[in-house]
């Protein structure tokens, strides 16, 4: 009985699932019309902006990144939450806010939509991301071209996620997708208010299910971008917190679809 209950249930999700990719591939084809009979879709010329709350432990990722991401493209926004002092290059590019609290909060309190609206990209990023030959150009030119929201570079084989979609595929370029999880992912900048939007001021700081939300709530156009990867070199650490932040979030949002964690379609 349990056997064909079981049978039952993913013969059921399936449906949702071949379902749920006819949807979205039917939205990205109507959304994508309207953008393009919209004006100033191009690169506007404005820098990008790098936002990261990074810590100790993450110094030595953070000078690595720093001697890719060069200050002529970004400004560099780092939320340092332990005390700890970033001294000398590169770190001399960086504005550091020092103060404690946790992802979200950040976010949240310094990348307001104003801020937003001085950039053509917002990267936020984590500090226990490697960026091996991660190219930021390369990375950009994907996302432009495809007009996406939200994107994010696939991570690695050896990187440590729960969620397998976030994994790279063998794909030429890469996949859209209804939910991309935040280790190191840009938003178009004139996107950005509608998931700043989205996040709570007084609770659920650690993020928990807001990326679930975006498709839907945000009407994001979200890729997966295979070609260029990263790494996650250190695993989530559950916090009964987080559990009941996003417990929180669900039943605010109770009648906001939530993602599929799936693919449906190819990036250009």
């Amino acid at each position: 009985m349990r056997r064909v209950k079981n049978l039952w249930v993913r013969s059921v999700n399936a449906i949702k699932g071949v379902q749920s990719k006819a949807r979205l591939r039917q939205w990205v084809k109507e959304r994508d019309a309207r953008r393009a009979t919209e004006k100033n879709l191009q690169t506007s010329g404005k820098k990008y902006l790098y936002a990261s709350p990074v810590g100790a432990s993450g110094e030595a990722q953070l000078r690595k990144l720093l001697e890719k991401f060069d200050a002529e493209h970004f400004d560099f926004l780092i939320f340092v939450y332990d005390g700890h002092q970033f001294e000398g290059a590169p770190f001399d590019r960086c504005t550091f806010i020092h103060e404690k609290g946790v992802i979200y909060h950040f976010f949240k309190k310094y990348i307001t939509p104003e801020v937003a609206a001085k950039y053509d990209v917002i990267f936020l990023g984590m500090e226990d991301i490697e960026i091996d030959d991660f190219s930021w150009q390369r990375f950009i030119e994907v996302m432009k071209r495809n007009q996406l929201d939200m994107a994010a570079p696939a991570l690695s084989a050896q990187s440590i996620t729960p969620h397998k979609i976030m994994y790279r595929q063998p794909t030429e370029t890469g996949r859209l997708v209804d939910v991309i999880e935040l280790f190191l992912t840009a938003f178009d900048a004139r996107a950005w208010p509608r998931f700043w939007n989205l996040i709570e001021r007084d609770y659920n700081h650690w993020g928990w299910g807001y990326v679930q939300l975006a498709q839907y709530a945000c009407e994001f156009k979200m890729g997966l971008v295979d070609c260029e990867t990263i790494s996650v070199v250190r695993p989530p650490n559950y916090r009964q917190e987080s559990a009941d932040g996003m417990k929180a979030l669900f039943a605010k949002h109770r009648h906001t679809r939530r993602a599929n964690f799936i693919s449906y379609g190819l990036l250009e």
